[in-house]
């Protein structure tokens, strides 16, 4: 079996042609901007007809495609919104299966975190109750209890980025609403903390942690605060869902040792005790857990289906 995946970001994408087993057989990655999203579809399709192309194959060929969307959607692919990329509401999965020219009964959707809790329980080492939070452009979450993804009745739970984290000195969300946890503790925020903080201007994420790991305390202070709106969304989560773990991701997730003392101080502060034994680790599934995710939502689609394993 061969499959289609694609993950969708907020500032990139990543295609590939894998097995049922995660294997990858052909990968491509490309900056995509979120602007225009025809444009944006249409690359995502080119991306992964290159990938098809290397394996050999056609996409029609293929038995399926999974894409993660950065932000809500529905598994048939009605896009609820995106704060993060800018998006509002429209139907992906006949644009795709246009751009593709496959039958949209075998293109499959899902938001990009859920798509990674699924990817975590299939490839991964996840227990039954945990939930996802990615680092990223944005924050994503996703909550999985009793060994079930929850989507709730619209197909938006799990969205941690906007859980309030901060009161006293709110940030504007793209959301529309103020002191989110995307609008505090993304990769974005922690940039723009960074440069309030006194850091150089073009400071991004990756720079603070790497001064942050060379001694600078405005870096290693920005790091610690990070972890404290972070510590707050998981005490919600805690006190709310009693997960056994909390899996994090994203690409900011690389410097989630410098946050770890604060969300576990925050975690004992706010959470309640018979709550409190969260761990919170990185994911297993390292830089491909998108990927992964993107490959699961496929795969779970071929079996609702009777067509997968």
């Amino acid at each position: 079996m061969l499959i289609g995946a694609i993950d969708g970001g907020g500032t990139k994408v990543l295609t590939a042609v894998m097995t049922e087993t995660g294997a990858i057989v052909a990968r491509r990655q490309d900056a995509v901007p979120t602007a225009d999203v025809p444009a944006y579809f249409k690359r995502c399709a080119e991306l992964l007809e290159a990938c098809a192309q290397e394996a050999g194959v056609t996409v029609q060929a293929l038995d399926g495609v999974g894409m993660n969307i950065p932000g809500m959607v529905t598994p048939d692919g009605h896009v609820l919104g995106s704060p993060s990329a800018g998006w509002g509401t429209f139907h992906a999965r006949p644009l795709l299966a246009d751009m593709l020219a496959l039958p949209s009964e075998r293109l499959f959707f899902e938001n990009d975190i859920n798509a990674c809790a699924l990817a975590e329980q299939r490839f991964g080492n996840a227990g039954d109750d945990f939930v996802w939070i990615t680092i990223s452009t944005g924050n994503g979450g996703a909550v999985v209890a009793n060994g079930r993804l929850v989507r709730g009745s619209g197909g938006c739970a799990g969205e941690f980025g906007h859980v309030k984290v901060e009161y006293d000195a709110p940030y504007p969300c793209g959301c529309g609403g103020r002191g989110c946890l995307e609008a505090h503790a993304s990769g974005v925020a922690i940039a723009r903390r960074a440069v309030e903080a006194g850091l150089p201007a073009d400071t991004d994420a990756k720079r603070c942690e790497e001064l942050a790991r060379q001694g600078n305390a405005t870096a290693q202070a920005v790091y610690a605060q990070t972890g404290v709106y972070l510590g707050r969304a998981l005490a919600v989560a805690a006190n709310l869902l009693n997960p056994a773990q909390a899996f994090i991701g994203g690409g900011a997730s690389k410097a989630l040792d410098l946050m770890l003392p604060t969300i576990q101080q925050t975690l004992l502060k706010e959470a309640i005790p018979q709550c409190q034994a969260l761990r919170v680790t990185p994911t297993s599934l390292g830089y491909e857990a998108a990927l992964l995710g993107a490959a699961s939502v496929c795969l779970e689609g071929l079996s609702k289906s009777g067509a997968g394993v």
